[in-house]
């Protein structure tokens, strides 16, 4: 009663006058005499439900036009409930793909997806290293079309890295109020140790695709897929939602591991050895040695290798070890006092039947020794450290 015997009498006279003869006009007519009064959202809800009741439900159009010309509408939640059941599928996963796949049996899976009461069917498949996708539509007369093929292309940094496979579901993913298509898939090559695993969304509205990229080294054994390595896109300054989301999506994932700094720079200073020395092992006369950062983990297997495996000169110390599935040798330049990156070939698998590198001795000052095994029999190459020759 305090608040009401706030009212002026002619506040009160209108609003009982507008009860008696409703419609939008008086409705307007006292929201624009007394927008703050008390009476203000009951006449509010009154005109929006007057208004909304005109409104033909299942034109979608026609509601998210009303929803947008009201936005802070009373009746703004029974709105946008029928705004989302005109963009909420009423397709399972199982439905989707036997619809994708009757038109297009390459799919690997799909989801239904609806918008603005129009029901399709998205699906999405993996084959030659390509993706494909199919945009299936549900006609009046309850029949699906393939009303879309679309190559997807695809977010590959290794162009050798040729094979691609999709990982885990397709699924339908709200962001920011707009619905994507979450998917994953995997690069990679049947004989390279290199993997890139990539998430990415896309939006039927528009057809463009957001990826996340985690690269790296493929650790996957009998427990599934491992990968160490590192995102590129972890380091950008894009804050879209959708590139957070993503983000967000492998740094969550249990089986892409961040790479130390330590690895990351051995990974490289080998890939750039083997990059730049592809003759190493056959015809080449000269090397290309690399110069180490002191925080790689090169540096540091320099300087815990055994006894045994290094050797010294008056110019350099040399020492040979195993590391990231190479063995290699790293030399220290007492002249320079600095690490270089001499060798590198990989590991041995068969020890009676492949060549294996056993030993290292300095023959002189700059002329280090590579004595192998191979079978039976041995042999040696001959490296000069300081005019970087090689000789068998």
């Amino acid at each position: 009663m305090g608040v009401l015997s706030a009212q002026t009498p002619a506040e009160a006279k209108l609003y009982n006058k507008t009860l008696k003869k409703p419609s939008v006009k008086a409705y307007d007519k006292f929201l624009n005499k007394y927008p703050q009064s008390v009476y203000s959202l009951e006449i509010l809800t009154l005109r929006d439900s007057t208004l909304f009741a005109a409104v033909d439900k299942e034109d979608a159009a026609s509601v998210e036009a009303f929803a947008a010309a009201h936005p802070s509408s009373p009746i703004a939640g029974q709105i946008g409930e029928i705004i989302a059941r005109h963009n909420t599928s009423p397709f399972s996963k199982d439905e989707a793909l036997a619809a994708v796949r009757a038109l297009a049996p390459s799919a690997a899976d799909a989801v239904g997806y609806r918008r603005a009461n129009r029901d399709f069917a998205l699906g999405l498949s993996a084959e030659g290293g390509a993706l494909t996708l199919y945009r299936c539509a549900l006609g009046a007369d309850g029949a699906w079309t393939l009303a879309d093929t679309r190559a997807l292309e695809r977010y590959n940094l290794d162009s050798k890295l040729t094979d691609c496979k999709l990982d885990g579901p397709v699924e339908l993913v709200e962001i920011n109020d707009k619905k994507f298509l979450s998917f994953n898939y995997i690069n990679s090559s049947e004989n390279g140790k290199g993997i890139e695993y990539v998430a990415s969304l896309f939006n039927p509205e528009d057809d463009s695709v957001t990826h996340t990229m985690f690269y790296g080294r493929d650790m996957s054994g009998k427990d599934g897929l491992k990968i160490e390595g590192q995102c590129p896109e972890a380091l950008s300054a894009l804050v879209l939602p959708e590139n957070a989301w993503l983000l967000n999506r492998i740094n969550s994932d249990p089986r892409l591991e961040p790479i130390s700094k330590a690895n990351a720079l051995t990974d490289d200073s080998i890939a750039w050895w083997l990059e730049k020395n592809p003759d190493a092992e056959t015809r080449a006369s000269r090397l290309n040695f690399g110069a180490l950062d002191e925080e790689s983990s090169l540096v540091a297997g320099f300087k815990t290798a055994r006894s045994r495996d290094k050797d010294s000169s008056r110019s350099f110390t040399a020492a040979m070890f195993d590391i990231r599935d190479y063995t290699v040798i790293v030399a220290y330049s007492k002249t320079y006092k600095n690490y270089i990156l001499v060798w590198c070939e990989p590991v041995c698998k068969n020890k009676n039947r492949d060549k294996l590198l056993n030993n290292i001795y300095f023959e002189d000052d700059a002329s280090l020794a590579l004595f192998y095994y191979k079978g039976k029999t041995t042999f040696k190459n001959l490296i000069n450290l300081a005019n970087r020759s090689i000789r068998r």
